[in-house]
């Protein structure tokens, strides 16, 4: 069995003028594992047809319209009937084909997935705008709580139908108007007829369309009104701008309101600290916002917190009873944001209501004739309040969640049931695939029938590519077999086509994990006293702490000598940067690396300083609730120091100044569902402005959002491994 997976999406070809575009249609199959698969260095992905991209339509006129569509519509069938019957009819008698193993199997290739936005899918599928490709909702049902089943659309029912209607010519008959009720147009299925394909089953969720560039979209233009209403924007940016780094997060350099266009790395970008930036601004609320801003903080925490499991690359019924608990508290507390979710139609509406409720106000002050100027200010504000809450009723009456990129998310949890997980059928391989298959081939025509040039530069492409993925394993292979494979010409040629990159992965060997590694060396910094101006830190409290931290950590054996003068002996090395592998989520063998930096007053890349928040290893987990014997910390410095004394020794030590967490011990309290951390408490006799660790006690970065007053909000959204671990 050959799963075949083809993906579709139109896409720009010019960037500044002109409106060219382009229509592939890629092609994989399901038995690459999905991380070979959707990897572009692969090549697991190619190019089987450019479609016809339909003309803009020139007439008004509603008669040549609907001819232009019905003729649209006949030219993508007849396209698609040409790219499907090769496949046909090896699906059915199958054909024998070399395998990578060396085998000869008699393979059955069956199409089983089409990935897609849901605009494409409502073009393939021949259904009409806001229906759902997997069940029959109705339109009025979209925004409803995902308990509700819906019937499961039966493509072959639709065909029938209409094979009768082209028989007969019959549209009186009830069919024919069951099918417009479903949201089904005739004749306009590509995949109807196609040998052992089940149809609503080549729908796959899309994260990036569906989540990313779909509802957190709409949700922001909610947050944003919602700040406006309470008079919280100013704080919102400023936490916004004040976000720290962290590896694979882009730190904003702009307010959010001065962005003008949000793509879909910015959105996946937002979706990571949008919750914790949206608490710390909705922080000390008054008795009347206490319970829409709690409201306002569980609805994004849900929305955020299912998005995040979807990304899972595996699930258990635990997993997937947690997406449907997210989903159905996302549907609890969205009222919230209902009267934000206002159509333009509705806005005109309000407007006009409320400047002839004011008209009216008016003309009752003027018919009352002169009053008391306290009673006419309480009028006033009689009158004001009034209109506040008509025109907020008639938005919320108006308003609905009936869309249905909120509707796509009850179909998730099922089809992990059926195939897995999410991540394996992902839109952003296709997204990839069009810089390197499409738009390089673009850049490359003379611009006249790019098309066919666009598919022979990347049929050149992909050859010479596929040469250099078999030389290079071959080359891996050389040494354990007897002869060269290759000769000197390939051997000079993967020398010269072979680039050096630096891997933000590491894969373990033989079970031992990568070392964390001091970079960055100060080459003016060979003691004490040369690290301590470097600092900022007297000489005198690095010692201090450094035997507490002598005492606190090591073994009788191992311990520094607690005498200063012979500690101001040792030689000391400083460095601006560490690196820590961190197993990747839901993996046993691939590590990231986070870098961890810190510069003291140093500008980093010819701008302000930088040190970064950590995590610091300094209980067992269970200390600190929520945070499991991890405290977060601001690294403040990095230094070597040789025991020269006894055995010359070498200590990896870092400056951290450590934060505390809250009253609560570290528990998860309030609505945001974040663990709060704040500045540690100094007493006349104790200070803890900064420790010294071991860099083994550090187990990666931190990111930290700002909640004023010395207290920070610990963003356990930033990934998947910190949402798993601290939660």
């Amino acid at each position: 069995m050959v799963p075949v997976i083809c993906m579709s999406d139109q896409t720009h070809l010019t960037n500044f003028s002109g409106d060219k575009k382009a229509w592939p249609v890629y092609l994989t199959i399901g038995n690459v594992r999905s991380r070979t698969r959707n990897s572009p260095s692969k090549m697991a992905i190619i190019l089987v047809a450019l479609l016809p991209v339909p003309p803009k339509f020139t007439s008004k006129k509603t008669k040549t319209r609907s001819a232009q569509r019905t003729t649209n519509d006949e030219i993508l069938g007849a396209v698609f009937s040409f790219i499907f019957e090769p496949l046909e009819d090896v699906t059915k008698r199958g054909k024998e084909m070399n395998c990578s193993d060396g085998k000869v199997r008699q393979c059955f290739p069956v199409l089983a997935a089409w990935i897609a936005d849901h605009a494409e899918n409502e073009t393939l599928h021949g259904l009409k705008r806001m229906s759902c490709a997997v069940c029959e909702v109705p339109l009025d049902r979209l925004g409803l709580d995902a308990k509700e089943v819906h019937p499961t659309r039966d493509y072959q029912k639709y065909a029938a139908i209409e094979q009768h209607y082209v028989n007969t010519g019959d549209e009186h008959n009830s069919n024919v108007a069951s099918l417009s009720a479903v949201g089904v147009k005739m004749g306009r299925n590509v995949f109807t007829g196609l040998s052992r394909v089940e149809i609503p089953l080549l729908f796959k969720p899309d994260i990036l369309h569906n989540i990313y560039l779909g509802l957190f979209k709409h949700l922001m233009q909610w947050i944003e009104d919602f700040l406006k209403k309470h008079g919280r924007q100013e704080l919102f940016d400023e936490i916004w701008k004040s976000l720290p780094p962290y590896p694979g997060f882009f730190v904003p350099k702009k307010a959010y309101r001065e962005v003008t266009q949000w793509q879909g790395k910015e959105m996946r970008n937002l979706g990571r600290c949008i919750l914790g930036v949206f608490a710390s601004s909705l922080r000390r609320p008054t008795p009347t916002q206490r319970s829409p801003f709690r409201d306002a903080i569980r609805c994004v925490r849900a929305l955020v917190d299912f998005s995040l499991m979807a990304q899972y690359q595996s699930h258990t019924e635990d997993t997937l009873g947690y997406m449907e608990q997210y989903l159905s508290e996302f549907h609890r507390y969205k009222e919230v944001f209902q009267e934000f979710r206002t159509s333009k139609k509705t806005r005109q509406e309000a407007d006009a209501n409320d400047e002839q409720l004011r008209l009216n106000h008016e003309r009752e002050l003027k018919e009352a004739g002169r009053i008391p100027a306290a009673k006419r200010r309480r009028l006033l504000d009689e009158n004001r309040t009034e209109r506040t809450d008509r025109r907020e009723e008639i938005l919320r009456n108006k308003s609905h969640f009936n869309f249905i990129k909120l509707h796509l998310l009850v179909h998730y949890c099922s089809h992990v049931r059926k195939f897995g997980n999410i991540p394996m059928y992902s839109t952003d391989v296709g997204e990839l695939a069009h810089k390197v298959q499409i738009k390089e081939g673009y850049r490359h025509s003379n611009k006249n029938d790019a098309s066919r040039q666009i598919l022979q530069y990347y049929g050149r492409v992909h050859a010479v590519s596929m040469r250099l993925l078999t030389l290079r394993a071959l080359r891996a292979k050389e040494p354990e077999l007897e002869g060269g494979l290759f000769d000197d010409a390939d051997r000079r040629y993967l020398d010269e086509m072979s680039q050096t990159r630096h891997p933000i992965q590491l894969t373990a060997t033989d079970g031992t994990r990568p070392r964390k590694l001091l970079r960055g060396r100060y080459r003016d910094i060979n003691d004490f006293k040369q690290l301590s101006e470097n600092l900022g830190i007297p000489v005198e409290r690095i010692f201090d702490e450094l035997i507490r931290f002598s005492r606190r950590s090591l073994q009788d054996a191992d311990r520094l000598t607690e005498d200063t003068e012979r500690l101001d002996r040792m030689p000391v090395e400083q460095f601006n940067q560490l690196q820590i592998p961190v197993l990747a989520f839901q993996e046993t063998d691939v590590f990231d690396i986070h870098h961890a930096r810190t510069t003291g007053e140093r500008s980093f890349r010819n701008g302000a300083s930088r040190n970064d928040w950590v995590w610091v290893a300094v209980g067992t987990t269970n200390e600190y609730g929520a945070l499991r014997g991890n405290l977060p910390g601001k690294l403040q410095g990095l230094f070597k120091v040789r025991d020269t004394v006894t055995d010359g020794k070498v200590y990896r030590l870092a400056i951290v100044q450590l934060l505390q967490a809250q009253q609560n011990g570290g528990r998860i309290t309030d609505a945001h569902g974040l663990v709060k951390v704040l500045t540690r408490r100094q007493t006349s006799t104790v200070t803890d402005e900064f420790w010294i660790v071991d860099i083994t006690t550090i187990t990666g970065l931190a990111h930290l959002i700002p909640d004023g007053d010395g207290q920070w909000l610990v963003n356990s959204r930033i990934d998947l491994r910190t949402f798993n671990d601290v939660y």
